[in-house]
Formats: structure tokens, sequence, C-alpha cells
């Protein structure tokens, strides 16, 4: 069974790319550590072509570190720059902005349109929805320029925005595929936020991370919910949230679909600990 949300936008948006890519010296993709592959849009390689390719790990300080750094070692191996980042503090950003201008120099070559007035290296910016695109952009430019959200979709168009004197970047919306036949990758993209909430079922996603994370080993969420050790059913352990939030419906029966909201949006912010849902 596959899985689709490609709204009209997005089509467009990849259109727009593809017609970009003459003007832009270095591609910078971002992603999310806890899920590279599945943050990952394979519809890029087609519209980006041979430009060199920095990728962002952004969101690493939600990952789990040793887990970062072997993707980090993967991209590597494989001739890429992956840089592991965190949009809230700045940490990793310059780094970035270091690779992608030592990129856009060794790679600029004859199909760059270059005006007599060009002195910017120029940037695209790519991304799934909510990862962080504008949050990076925002950190590089030291202010304010684009809108950012946490729910997926906030950026709808591409727009300019000059770093400094010597870089400019292309923010544009974040683009999903057209179609998930991989429902691990989906249930990834649902689990990161980066999935419409109305096209998946809350309480399914949440007892999917509560198996997830008893299957690596993560066990904060038991203590913050008074869930026991001995309870290994993540239905079971999804109403013992329900009880410690006081998610209680009429006539005394449990709100489930509260409770699954509680534990996904505290899985998405970090705090039930750092989580990588795959590895290499």
């Amino acid at each position: 069974m596959g899985f689709s949300w490609y709204p009209g936008h997005m089509a467009k948006a990849v259109s727009q790319i593809k017609q970009s890519m003459k003007l832009i010296d270095v591609v910078i993709e971002i992603l999310d550590a806890r899920a590279p592959r599945s943050t990952e849009n394979r519809e890029f390689a087609e519209a980006v072509g041979n430009k060199p390719r920095i990728v962002v790990l952004n969101k690493a300080d939600l990952a789990d570190p040793v887990a970062t750094r072997a993707w980090v070692d993967c991209y590597t191996e494989a001739g890429i720059c992956a840089v592991p980042t965190n949009c809230r503090t700045g940490e990793g950003v310059a780094e970035v902005i270091a690779a992608a201008s030592a990129a856009a120099k060794a790679g600029a070559g004859p199909d760059v349109q270059r005006g007599p007035s060009r002195v910017r290296f120029r940037t695209a910016v790519l991304g799934i929805p909510n990862v962080g695109k504008s949050s990076f952009i925002n950190r590089a430019a030291k202010r304010a320029r684009v809108k950012t959200g946490d729910r997926p979709g906030v950026t709808r168009a591409k727009q300019w925005i000059v770093i400094d004197r010597n870089l400019e970047m292309l923010d544009t919306p974040g683009i999903m595929p057209p179609r998930v036949d991989d429902r691990g990758v989906w249930f990834a993209l649902a689990a990161l936020g980066c999935l419409d909430e109305s096209i998946y079922d809350v309480e399914a996603l949440a007892t999917g991370l509560i198996a997830r994370l008893d299957s690596v080993g993560l066990a904060a969420y038991r203590s913050r919910y008074g869930v026991c050790e001995g309870c290994v059913d993540p239905h079971e352990a999804l109403k013992h949230v329900a009880r410690s939030r006081g998610c209680m419906m009429a006539r005394g029966e449990l709100d489930m679909a509260r409770a699954a909201d509680i534990l996904v949006r505290d899985f998405r912010s970090g705090k039930l600990g750092r989580a990588t849902l795959e590895m290499p």
C-alpha cells in the first residue's frame, strides 16, 4: 500500500527548483538527524543534477549522538559533506556555511550563469516539510528573514535571502516525495511532524512510538508517565499516559487521542530522551 501527500504548490516548487539550478553553485539539503534516510527526498537528485551538495543533519540535539556520528561517517564514505546542527542554538550552522562556500568555489563551472555584477555565491536550501530549512536560513543570516513554524508547509514560495556579501540563499517550500511506499518511512515522517496531522492516526502513531522507544532501550517515558516496567503492551502504556496527564472524557472514559497527542509532542521536543529512529 502506498501513501501520498503532495499538494499542488509542491509540484510547482519542484519545477521552479529545476529552473533555478542554473543559478545555483551549491545545494544545501536539510535532513532530520533522527531519521536522515526517511527525511531525504530522492526527487531532489534529478532536480539538482551534479551540483555540489552539503547535507545538514538538523535537530542533532534531539538525536542519539552515537547514531548521528554513524550517519556523518556514512555520508563521508559516500563523498558527501554532512554536518550536524541545532538551529535553535546555531550550533553547526557556521560550519555548514563554510563548507558550502568552499564547495561553491571548488565546484563552480561554466554552466553557472554569472553576470558582470555577480559577486555572491548562491545556494539552494532544500528539504521536506518541518525539518528546519527556514530556521537554518534565519540562523545563517543572523536575523529572522523567513517565517518558521512547528508544523509542515509554512514556506509556500521560493525567496532569495542575502546572508552576507559573499553568499545568497534560495529558500524553497518543503517538498514531499509524490508517493511513500515504505511504512517505516511513513511512520518516521509522522513521528517527526513532517506530515499534516489530518492524514494519520495519532493513537496508532503513539503506540508505534512506544514500541520503538522500548526496542531501543529508551525508558524515560516510563518514569515520565508512570508506566511500570511490567507493562509491555504499547496500548496499555498509552492508557498510563492518559491517566497520568488527566486525559478523561465524559463518564470517566480515557481520552486516548489526547494522551497520544501529548506523547507524540513530548517525543518531538526531546522530552522523552534523545532518540534516533533509523541507523545507516
